[in-house]
């Protein structure tokens, strides 16, 4: 963004403006643009769910405010508005006021290192993983908050399912996570798409591949994995069906928001869709390249950058719109998958959902850090590091040979966890039909 500014005002407009001033007007304009993309995401993700479910219910969905209903978040907003904020008597009025604010203000922080484009992203920082997740982690203490301050048992426990819930699935998330750092070797969320270059093959494992974008850690075993537990972790950290129990109306009214009204709800409804939306991003990021696609790359080697300084800005903006769009398609399918998953798959009990993630997930990404460990070895390990079995071997034999060799090692360990998790299964549902018909042959 500086280079840009100051090819901008500089060299073009002519005006001489100083570096600390330019650099400030670059903060203050990311700044603004990331707080008006978070509310606008909220209100199309809104609608969109409205209409795709609608859809798939066989139903027609919001159509009335608006052509085709587009303006029926904007509606929902000012109805958030100018509802009265209700604090119960009981209510411990401070920490009910403090809780929505806890829970919205780390999915702010969370834009700070979410790369939109080539050369577009607010801070490069070389932790900027870890600070992603690390951040994320703080909304429990919000939604505990809540729960306690309402002075509501359902909101008491469905705080408690919350909190549960999201440190449970917090864990296979992060050894997901942990697999695909140790394959590319670097936290910087940047230096991860980087490292997705190529042609289904990542210029990092084989050079000489051509190329178009494309080497996405999709495409690798390891990576194929490390998506599919991720993913069913951010349905579990984002709340959304069938892991979407600390709302469950059916049981608690609506958890942890269930004495919030008015523009207090509505902040915890923007966290959610925020942070859905920043889940969905960042697995776009790390497993399909986020920005890179065929021709970004060639437009960015002509664009204005650190290595390039010479460059023109036109091809900046046009290296930013492309880059952009493959993000936010990406991103877009993803939460269309959530709303599918939502459309298809019935709520499971808090048991079942604690269960899914102990007993199956986190063996999973257990033994995928184990096959990591293997494709770093076999692709970039060598005498020096006590490997000499492949020293000599060519770039594309060393990744055949660790593509073939996770590929067998995470199938049987699938194979394997499923058929001892769907055992234990049957033997505790077993147990549960035992006990039913122990209590009902009882004696009234």
């Amino acid at each position: 963004m500086y280079d840009i500014i100051d090819a901008l005002v500089n060299s073009t407009l002519g005006f001489g403006w100083p570096s600390w001033l330019i650099s400030l007007l670059g903060y203050v304009l990311v700044a603004t643009l990331l707080f008006a993309v978070a509310p606008f995401q909220m209100l199309f993700f809104t609608y969109y769910e409205r209409r795709a479910i609608a859809r798939m219910q066989d139903r027609i969905g919001p159509n009335r405010v608006g052509p085709e209903g587009i303006f029926q978040p904007v509606a929902d907003g000012v109805k958030m508005f100018t509802k009265e904020d209700i604090v119960p008597d009981a209510a411990d009025k401070w920490v009910h006021l403090l809780a929505p604010i806890v829970v919205v203000a780390p999915t702010m922080f969370m834009f700070a290192v979410l790369p939109w484009g080539p050369g577009m992203v607010p801070v490069d920082l070389n932790t900027g993983l870890l600070f992603f997740f690390a951040i994320s982690s703080i909304s429990a203490v919000g939604l505990m908050m809540a729960g306690w301050a309402s002075n509501n048992k359902f909101a008491l426990l469905g705080a408690m399912r919350a909190v549960a819930q999201m440190v449970s699935y917090e864990i296979p998330a992060v050894l997901s996570l942990l697999a695909i750092v140790m394959i590319t070797g670097t936290l910087s969320v940047v230096s991860l798409i980087n490292a997705q270059g190529g042609l289904f093959i990542s210029t990092n494992d084989v050079a000489g591949i051509p190329d178009l974008g494309l080497g996405w850690l999709i495409f690798t075993p390891v990576g194929l994995l490390a998506f599919i537990c991720f993913f069913i972790a951010a349905l579990a950290e984002g709340e959304r069906t069938p892991f979407d129990i600390p709302e469950a109306d059916s049981e608690i009214v609506a958890g942890y928001m269930t004495e919030y009204s008015g523009m207090k709800f509505g902040l915890f409804y923007l966290a959610q869709y925020i942070l859905n939306f920043l889940l969905c991003a960042i697995a776009s990021v790390i497993f399909f390249g986020g920005w890179q696609g065929p021709g970004v790359g060639w437009l960015y080697g002509m664009a204005i950058s650190p290595i390039n300084p010479d460059g023109s800005w036109i091809f900046n903006l046009l290296a930013g719109m492309l880059g952009v769009f493959y993000f936010l398609a990406k991103t877009y399918f993803f939460f269309f998958v959530m709303i599918w998953i939502r459309g298809a798959y019935p709520r499971l009990r808090v048991d079942q959902l604690m269960d899914f993630g102990w007993k199956f997930l986190i063996p999973l990404t257990l033994v995928n850090v184990f096959s990591a460990a293997i494709w770093v070895a076999v692709t970039n390990w060598g005498v020096a590091e006590g490997f000499g079995l492949v020293e000599g071997w060519s770039p594309m034999l060393r990744w055949g040979v660790a593509f073939v060799t996770t590929l067998v090692l995470n199938g049987a360990a699938y194979v394997i966890v499923a058929r001892i998790y769907n055992s234990a299964q049957v033997a505790r549902n077993r147990l549960d039909v035992d006990e039913l018909r122990e209590i009902l042959a009882l004696p009234r």
